[in-house]
């Protein structure tokens, strides 16, 4: 069951960032940020926090039977919903290029992939390959995305500015310094790290994972869908957050 233990807690937040990852992870006394080239890295790095939430589709599916989050999430999200992109079938996830990917997804799902789902292929497919050669990972490795975490925040409702607008990422770390004090300075060291850095929307999105993990093991693990389907790799596919 996921607690924190004796007030102490460890819980790591990851998100894209251009081709890479950026991961924070809080704990009750301090806090790392850092950016990383892959998934194993990160899961090296913090092989013992307490919970661990990404921002990458987790669990395939490879017929029309299968159902992921996603459509439960878009209607939660009302407005907001055009932040979930459609997630690829396995099949996709694996094909040469694009265009096959397209054909196959067409073939299998009915439907054809935008090119911002193709643009994150690539690290559906990095993620789902870590999966399957480190089992010890499945079903621990979690999904959720920030979208749906700060609407959870924010009394169940998404926040409508742009995530790169000055004004909207001011809104989100308000809402974040609510339950985790340090989100500036999260950001702030990210940004001091490597001084030509300026995009801060990834970090924030990661920073609200971590938050939601810690938020999860106060108040219990919630998914959607409430009984998750397993995908034919055994990786169940939700979206986990904590009310």
């Amino acid at each position: 069951m996921l607690t924190i233990k004796n007030n102490c807690y460890s819980c790591v937040g990851i998100d894209g960032c251009q081709g890479k990852w950026v991961a924070v992870c809080i704990t009750q006394n301090t806090f790392e940020v850092e950016k990383f080239k892959n998934i194993n890295d990160i899961c090296s790095r913090y092989s013992d926090a307490d919970i661990y939430i990404i921002d990458i589709p987790i669990g395939l599916v490879e017929n029309k039977s299968q159902l992921r989050p996603d459509l439960i999430v878009k209607k939660e999200l009302g407005k907001k919903s055009s932040s979930i992109f459609e997630v690829p079938c396995r099949q996709a996830v694996y094909a040469m290029d694009k265009k096959t990917a397209r054909e196959l997804n067409v073939a299998i799902l009915g439907k054809s992939l935008s090119e911002q789902t193709l643009g994150i292929a690539k690290s559906i497919k990095q993620v789902d390959e870590f999966l399957q050669n480190k089992p010890q990972w499945k079903n621990r490795l979690l999904e959720s995305h920030p979208e749906f975490c700060f609407s959870k925040l924010n009394n169940n409702q998404p926040i409508l500015e742009h995530k790169t607008s000055a004004e909207g990422q001011q809104k989100r770390l308000r809402i974040l310094r609510k339950y985790y004090p340090e989100a500036d300075q999260v950001v702030e060291n990210f940004l001091a790290d490597v001084p030509f850095r300026k995009k801060t929307d990834d970090v924030i999105d990661a920073l609200c994972l971590a938050v939601m993990g810690k938020i999860i093991l106060e108040k219990g693990l919630k998914t959607i869908p409430e009984k998750p389907m397993m995908d034919d790799k055994g990786i169940l596919m939700q979206m986990v957050y904590a009310e």
